[in-house]
């Protein structure tokens, strides 16, 4: 059988373009679902889903540990522009936290903007594709690209020095657009540190479905390179 070959570089900008917004200020991270307690993956995404019950979040981090920011103000807008929600948090303390997704009832499906306003001044956008339903989304036509993609979850035991090197793994994917497997190819520096996380991250990656996999099966590269600051 043949097998289709697809490969993710870098960070989520691989699959989702200017979705997670970075810079040296704030950063915006959007997650299908928020992740357990411990967890050593998370479900980066790059599509909200506005009907059912998806417990999406928007993860927002100033500084690399807690300080007095001033608080922070979360606003969603709509494909149109319009505020669908805007909530206050006073006690953001600026190290990265997670909030639920407050995707109002009435929004314009589409590329929305979120928003994050800290008490201090700074300010980042980010965009993210919301629809009523995961069927509705374009994106999900997209048979050979994920929605939502696994990534490792920081290890903080790893010293800021150590973390150079390059980390790739591999997912077989099935036709209901569930990982069936994966298997870390390449692991270098710390990136061996990182293979039980590699493979908890591939196994929640999600795809659309696609009977053609019956046929020829689907196997999915992400790939990951670091270096120290």
């Amino acid at each position: 059988m043949k097998v289709r070959h697809l490969v993710a570089v870098g960070l989520m900008s691989a699959i989702c373009g200017s979705g997670v917004a970075k810079d040296v200020d704030i950063y915006i991270e959007f997650l299908w679902a928020k992740p357990p307690a411990g967890a050593i993956a998370r479900q980066e995404t790059r599509q909200f889903v506005s009907e059912g019950s998806h417990d999406h979040q928007v993860c927002i981090a100033a500084n690399a540990e807690p300080t007095d920011v001033g608080g922070l103000q979360l606003e969603f807008l709509d494909a149109k522009g319009s505020r669908v929600s805007l909530e206050r948090h006073p006690d953001y303390r600026g190290a990265k936290h997670c909030y639920p997704a407050n995707l109002g009832k009435h929004g314009v499906p589409g590329e929305w903007t979120v928003r994050a306003v800290l008490g201090d001044g700074r300010e980042q956008s980010a965009r993210i594709r919301v629809d009523p339903r995961i069927e509705d989304s374009p994106q999900y036509r997209m048979r050979n690209v994920p929605y939502v993609a696994g990534r490792p979850n920081y290890d903080a035991s790893i010293p800021p020095e150590e973390w150079v090197g390059r980390l790739v793994w591999a997912m077989d994917v099935d036709p209901q657009g569930k990982v069936t497997h994966v298997e870390v190819e390449v692991a270098e520096g710390v990136g061996e540190r990182l293979r039980d996380r590699a493979i908890a991250a591939g196994y929640l990656t999600l795809f659309p479905p696609d009977p053609g996999r019956a046929a020829a099966p689907l196997r999915w590269r992400r790939t990951l390179s670091f270096a120290s600051e």
